[in-house]
């Protein structure tokens, strides 16, 4: 089994949380999950990751500090197992734009739009990881006071 590490930016904007939606080619189905993507050679660390990458999906530019949530999937299709690292913005700025995604990146043609989702919203549409429609808003009030562990789940890819 091959091992793929992701890092990804939590960031907020009042009660809305900034999600990248993806469209599954196959079926047409569509899911939501914070900006970030793959950690790649050239990354020195996961927080320069988790910049690029939103820079990449949505434009902004981000700063990260810490480690809110750790999550592993395993995709028994493609044979991948993930660590997610989901990161803590601290702080932002730019517009919000699909210009700067790399054309020749896998899954460019699957994002179909970054954008501020209400809190209010994600009962209707499928998020992941599930924490963001509801524990996650807790955690933000608290400031995060540990990193947790999201567990593991399998699952089979497109």
């Amino acid at each position: 089994m091959r091992h793929r590490i992701r890092a990804a930016a939590l960031m907020t904007q009042g009660d809305s949380i900034l999600l990248v939606c993806h469209k599954t080619p196959e079926t047409g189905s569509l899911w939501w999950i914070p900006p970030g993507g793959k950690l790649e050679s050239f990354d020195q660390t996961i927080f320069d990751c988790a910049r690029r990458e939103v820079f990449e999906e949505t434009g902004l530019s981000a700063t990260c500090s810490r480690i809110a949530y750790i999550r592993e999937c395993r995709d028994l299709k493609l044979g991948v197992q993930h660590l997610e690292l989901f990161l803590v913005a601290d702080s932002y700025t730019g517009e919000i734009t699909l210009a700067h995604q790399p054309p020749t990146e896998p899954d460019a043609d699957m994002i179909q739009e970054s954008r501020w989702v209400t809190r209010a919203e994600l009962p209707s549409l499928l998020v992941y990881p599930e924490i963001l429609q509801q524990d996650f808003w807790d955690d933000l009030a608290t400031g995060f006071p540990e990193t947790k562990y999201l567990g593991s789940h399998d699952f089979n890819s497109i």
